[in-house]
Parts: C-alpha cells; sequence; structure tokens
C-alpha cells in the first residue's frame, strides 16, 4: 500500500507535467491572433503579461518536479501512507474528469461569435490560473477534452454540441482566476479586440458546481 501511495503521485504529478507543457504552447495562440490589432502602449502591456505567466508556469512546473522526485524517493524508501495515497487518488479522479466537483470559483458567459480555437484557448487560460475543474455549460473539460463545432457552427466538447451563450465554470480560486481573465492586456480584452460585438462577462462565485465527464476518456 505504502508503495502505491507513491506511484499514484507520480501519476498525479506526471499529468499536470503533461497539461502545463501543452498549455503553455497554446495559451499563446490567442495573443498571436489579436498582435496586429495592438497599439504600441498595449503591446507593451501584452509582452508584460506573457513574461509573467510564462514565469509563473515555469516555477509551477519546477515545482512539480520536486514533487515527482520526493514521490520517487517516497517509492523507494517504503515510505508513504494510505491515507496519502487516497488523497492523491482523489486528486486524480478530479483532474482526470471522473469526479464531480463543487467550491468557489468563477464563470465566463460568452454572448456572440465565437469559435473552438477560442473556447480552447479560455481553457487554457483558466488552467494555467489555477482551475481545478472546468464545465462549458453542462460539459465537463477533461485533461484530454477537444472543441470542434458543428455544420451551423455549434461549437462543440468531446463531439457533444454545446449552445450559446456558453458558461464557461472553473473551480478554483475566484479571485486569482477573475484578475487572470479581466486585467489589462489578459485574454478577455485580446478577445474583445478580436471578437467585436461578442460580450464578455467574469463574475466571482461563491457556490459552482462541475459535473463529472459523461464518458470518462482512456
Amino acid at each position: 500500500m505504502r508503495s502505491n501511495a507513491g506511484v499514484i503521485a507520480v501519476t498525479v504529478i506526471a499529468l499536470f507535467l503533461g497539461v502545463l507543457a501543452v498549455t503553455q504552447i497554446q495559451a499563446q495562440e490567442v495573443y498571436s491572433r489579436s498582435l496586429q490589432l495592438e497599439t504600441p502602449a498595449s503591446l507593451t502591456t501584452l509582452i508584460a503579461n506573457l513574461s509573467e505567466r510564462n514565469n509563473a508556469i515555469r516555477e509551477e512546473s519546477l515545482d512539480l518536479r520536486h514533487r515527482t522526485e520526493t514521490a520517487r524517493d517516497a517509492i523507494a524508501s517504503g515510505k508513504g501512507s494510505l491515507t496519502e495515497g487516497e488523497r492523491q487518488l482523489s486528486q486524480l479522479r478530479v483532474f482526470a474528469g471522473m469526479s464531480a466537483v463543487t467550491g468557489t470559483g468563477i464563470t465566463v458567459r460568452v454572448e456572440g461569435g465565437f469559435d473552438e480555437r477560442a473556447l480552447s484557448d479560455l481553457v487554457n487560460e483558466l488552467r494555467n490560473a489555477g482551475a481545478e475543474a472546468i464545465a462549458v455549460n453542462t460539459a465537463r473539460v477533461g485533461p484530454r477534452s477537444h472543441f470542434g463545432a458543428t455544420p451551423d457552427r455549434q461549437l462543440t466538447v468531446d463531439s457533444v454540441a454545446v449552445r450559446g451563450p456558453w458558461h464557461v465554470r472553473a473551480i478554483g480560486s475566484p479571485e486569482v482566476m477573475y484578475i487572470a481573465m479581466t486585467r489589462t492586456g489578459g485574454i478577455v480584452g485580446q478577445f474583445e479586440l478580436i471578437y467585436k460585438g461578442t460580450r464578455f462577462d467574469v463574475s466571482r462565485e461563491s457556490a459552482l458546481e462541475v459535473p463529472a465527464l459523461a464518458t470518462p476518456r482512456r
């Protein structure tokens, strides 16, 4: 049982590292698309924000790598407890979208023109801001979820249509995520440049519920 706890810890952290690597690349797409719409002053702010976020992601990655090494050492030495293993397993289930989650967080309401690339950008930005669980309307977003569009341009999450206006709910620190979404040069500001006429509202929530994945992806 003790070694199982360490194995679970390594699994959880390795999954987090994989998502960090992907989101660090994908989160830059919305900024690339809006560069031609920026003024020199706003570009200066944008560059500063990108540098700040990259530094935060780098620090988080280093911390997770340290925790991976610690967990591996625990496996080698036979340390670790069943309680710790259960806690890690619970985290893994939340991360994989296998468990429903309740807690505080934010809701991003999008009304108007939007596309699957923008939805992916928004989800990645929420993850970068520390979201523990995310749903689009009633569809849970897992670590391997994909976004698309139907022939009539309705958005899809894992091939299931989610019709606008869209409510993207994220559980985590309301203040941290709210600031990440609404700060000058942030993703909502970029969206407002790209999707003119589309309304974006961000609200802090004291109680949110995010469902489990309808069918967990393997």
